[in-house]
C-alpha cells in the first residue's frame, strides 16, 4: 500500500467505539451492505471534519438557509449550533459562495457577462419584471446604455396618485460601471413615496429622460401631473416637456439642493471672512414663503454683494435664478430616501455590485415596498406617521397659545386671520385656500380639529409638506368655535373599519394561498423541532440521546416523502433548452478599474517650464536652456 493516497478508512478506533472525529464525519461516511460504515481518508490520518467534503444534503441545507439570511447570519448560527465543531458545516467560510456559484443563486443571474444577462432577461418578456425598454451601450465606457423599469405594481401607483406631484432625482455608484440611476416617484394619500419608474443611463442626457416619459406616455396618455420636483439639472423638465409639450406641470427645483450648489458657489466666489452671514441669510431665504418678500429678502442680498465687491456672486445669482420667477423651491426627499435606502440596507455601501444584481435588486424592491404598506396599513400602524405625530405636537402647541391669550387671533378679511407670536412682535397671516382633495380616510389631517396642511396656509417659517403650524390649528378652533380644551388633552382613536379587500379570489390564487399556509405551518413546526432539540443536546443523559434519535428517525422519514433532484435551479427559465447566449461584444469598464487623467500639480518650477514652452526670443531661449540644465 504506498503512503498518501486515499483509501475507504474505517470509522472504528481500536477499541471498537467511534472516534471523535470519525462521530463528525458521518455525513460524509458510506454504509455498506454489511452495515459497515467508512469514509474517505488517508490512511495512517485521523479524520477531521474541517478537511472533508461537503455531502449533497449538506450542500442542500446550506442553499435553503442562503435563499432566506445573509452569510454572516448563516456562518454564525451554524457555529452557534454545533460549539463541538463536529461536522464540517461549523468551518463554512468562503463555502458559501461556491453554494451560490453551483446553484446559480446570484440575484439576477442569467450569464456570467453582465449585458448579456440583462439582454436575456429582457427577451424572457416577463411583466412581473417591468423592463420597457433596453439599449446596448455603444462603447466601454457605458454611453448609449439606457434602461426603462415600471412594473405592473408602479404602474398602478403612477394612475392612481401621479395627478398631484411627481419627484424625479437620480444618483450614482451603485454598480461596478459608470452608471446612473433615475428614480421618479409619486407620493400616496398619506404622503408616503412611492415608485412610478426607474431609468438606468450612461450619461443620462434629455435624450435618456425623453425616452423614459415616452414609456410613460405609452401607457398612460394623460400623464398631468400638477407639479414636477426636480434638482436644477435641465435634462429631467427638459426631457418631460418633450414629450408633454402641451402640460401644464409647474416646476419646482428643490430646496436642498438649491442651497447645497449656493453654498459650493459661496466658498468658490465670496470671501471667507463673509461666508458664514452669506449662508445664513441665503438660508432665510430659501424658508421664505412670500413671494414679495423673498424678492426683497433678494434683492438686499445682490445689493449686499455689489457693496462689498462680491461681484461675481451676485452675477451668478443674477444669471441663474432672476430668471427663474414663479418656481416654487421645495424637496425631492422621498427620491433621496429611496436611494439612501438602497444603497445603505440592500447594497451595504458596496459599489461593485453587478449590473444584473442591482436591476433584480429594484425589481424586488417595489415588491417590498408594496407589502410592507399593506401590513402598515391592516395593522393600522400609518395613524402613528411621522407627519401626523408632528402635526398633533403643533396642536398641543396651539392649545397653550390660545390658552395663554385668547385673543391672538383677529379676523383679516374672508378666509385670511392674523395671529400674534408669543411675545406680540409678530404677526401671521393664515389663509383658508379652499376645501382639500385628500381622501376622508387616508390623509394627515389633524385628528383632533381636521386642519389640512394643503388646505391651509401660512407667513410663517414653520412651513414643512404635510405638516402643519400652530397658527393654523389655532385658527381652526378659533374659527369653529370650539374651545381647545375640549379634544387637546386626548389621544384621538380612529374609529375601528373593516380591512377592504377586493374582488374575489380566484381558484388558483387560493390553491397557492393553501399551499403557503401548509409551507408556513411545516417551518413553525420545524422551528419548534429545532429547538427542542438544542435543548436536548445540552443535556447529558441517556434518555435525551434516546429523543434525539427518534426525532432524527422522524426527520428521515419526512424527509423520504420528497427526495430532492440531483441538481436544483433557482429559476425554471435557466433549464430551458436552447443554444447558448452570445456574448455582448462591448463589455463595459469597470468604474474601479478606469484610470482617471492626472491633472498637473503647480509646483516650484512651473514658471520655468511655462518659459521654456513660449521663449520670447533667440536670447531667452538660451537663457531658459541653461536653466533647464541646472534644474532638470
Amino acid at each position: 500500500m504506498r503512503k498518501g493516497k486515499a483509501y475507504a478508512q474505517p470509522l472504528l478506533a481500536p477499541e471498537g467505539r467511534p472516534s471523535k472525529a470519525s462521530r463528525g464525519s458521518r455525513a460524509n461516511s458510506r454504509t455498506n451492505p454489511q452495515g459497515k460504515r467508512s469514509s474517505s481518508g488517508h490512511v495512517g490520518h485521523e479524520l477531521d471534519p474541517a478537511l472533508l467534503r461537503f455531502s449533497g444534503s449538506q450542500r442542500l441545507h446550506l442553499k435553503s438557509l442562503l435563499e432566506e439570511h445573509s452569510m454572516d447570519y448563516i456562518i454564525g448560527r451554524l457555529r452557534k449550533d454545533d460549539p463541538t465543531r463536529s461536522s464540517k458545516l461549523s468551518f463554512v467560510v468562503q463555502d458559501l459562495h461556491n453554494i451560490v456559484t453551483r446553484y446559480n443563486m446570484a440575484p439576477g443571474w442569467r450569464h456570467n457577462d453582465d449585458l448579456t444577462s440583462i439582454q436575456i432577461r429582457f427577451e424572457e418578456n416577463n411583466l412581473d419584471d417591468g423592463i420597457r425598454c433596453l439599449q446596448l451601450p455603444e462603447d466601454p465606457s457605458g454611453k448609449g446604455l439606457l434602461l426603462v423599469i415600471i412594473t405592473p405594481l408602479m404602474l398602478e401607483w403612477l394612475k392612481k396618485y401621479s395627478t398631484k406631484s411627481v419627484s424625479l432625482d437620480d444618483t450614482f455608484h451603485t454598480t461596478r460601471y459608470n452608471l446612473r440611476l433615475a428614480t421618479l416617484m409619486v407620493s400616496d394619500n398619506r404622503d408616503r413615496g412611492l415608485l412610478g419608474a426607474f431609468l438606468i443611463s450612461g450619461t443620462m442626457t434629455t435624450v435618456d429622460v425623453q425616452r423614459l416619459f415616452l414609456e410613460i406616455k405609452a401607457l398612460i396618455p394623460d400623464f398631468v401631473p400638477a407639479t414636477m420636483v426636480t434638482d436644477e439639472a435641465p435634462c429631467f423638465y427638459n426631457g418631460f416637456r418633450a414629450v408633454f409639450p402641451e402640460s401644464r406641470t409647474q416646476l419646482h427645483l428643490c430646496r436642498f439642493h438649491i442651497r447645497q450648489t449656493w453654498e459650493r458657489k459661496t466658498k468658490e466666489l465670496v470671501e471667507a471672512s463673509l461666508r458664514a452671514m452669506v449662508n445664513k441669510a441665503l438660508q432665510h431665504l430659501l424658508e421664505e414663503v412670500q413671494l414679495d418678500k423673498f424678492q426683497r429678502r433678494f434683492a438686499e442680498i445682490l445689493a449686499y454683494f455689489r457693496t462689498t465687491q462680491q461681484n461675481a456672486m451676485a452675477e451668478y445669482l443674477e444669471k441663474n435664478y432672476l430668471s427663474i420667477q414663479g418656481a416654487t423651491l421645495d424637496t425631492t426627499m422621498i427620491s433621496e430616501r429611496f436611494h439612501l435606502r438602497i444603497k445603505e440596507e440592500f447594497l451595504h455601501r458596496n459599489a461593485n455590485s453587478r449590473l444584473d444584481g442591482f436591476v433584480d435588486l429594484l425589481i424586488k424592491a417595489v415588491e417590498d415596498l408594496s407589502e410592507s404598506m399593506e401590513v402598515k396599513d391592516r395593522r393600522r400602524l400609518a395613524d402613528s406617521a411621522y407627519r401626523l405625530k408632528e402635526t398633533h405636537k403643533r396642536h398641543r402647541t396651539a392649545a397653550k397659545l390660545h390658552a395663554a391669550d385668547s385673543d391672538m387671533v383677529t379676523d383679516a378679511g374672508e378666509n385670511k386671520w392674523h395671529v400674534q407670536n408669543k411675545t406680540s412682535s409678530k404677526s401671521f397671516e393664515v389663509t383658508f385656500n379652499g376645501a382639500c382633495t385628500c381622501h376622508p380616510k387616508e390623509n394627515t389631517h389633524c385628528l383632533f380639529c381636521g386642519v389640512c396642511a394643503y388646505a391651509w396656509s401660512c407667513t410663517c417659517l414653520d412651513n414643512r409638506s404635510g405638516i402643519s403650524c400652530p397658527h393654523r390649528h389655532v385658527v381652526k378652533v378659533f374659527s369653529a368655535g370650539r374651545l381647545p380644551a375640549e379634544s387637546i388633552l386626548e389621544e384621538p382613536v380612529p374609529p375601528p373599519t373593516a380591512p377592504e379587500f377586493g374582488a374575489q379570489t380566484s381558484e388558483a390564487q387560493r390553491r397557492r394561498e393553501e399551499r403557503y399556509h401548509k409551507l408556513s405551518a411545516i417551518k413553525s413546526t420545524y422551528a419548534v423541532v429545532e429547538a427542542t432539540a438544542t435543548s436536548l443536546a445540552k443535556v447529558d443523559t441517556e434518555e435525551a440521546m434516546q429523543q434525539l434519535e427518534e426525532i432524527l428517525a422522524h426527520l428521515q422519514l419526512a424527509a423520504g416523502v420528497a427526495e430532492p433532484p440531483s441538481s436544483l435551479a433557482v429559476r425554471p427559465e435557466l433549464a430551458q433548452s436552447g443554444g447558448k447566449p452570445q456574448l455582448s461584444k462591448i463589455p463595459l469598464y469597470q468604474r474601479g478599474k478606469m484610470k482617471k487623467p492626472k491633472k498637473p500639480t503647480p509646483g516650484l518650477h512651473q514658471e520655468v517650464r511655462r518659459l521654456l514652452e513660449s521663449p520670447s526670443d533667440k536670447g531667452d531661449e538660451d537663457r531658459d536652456d541653461s536653466v533647464s540644465g541646472q534644474l532638470y
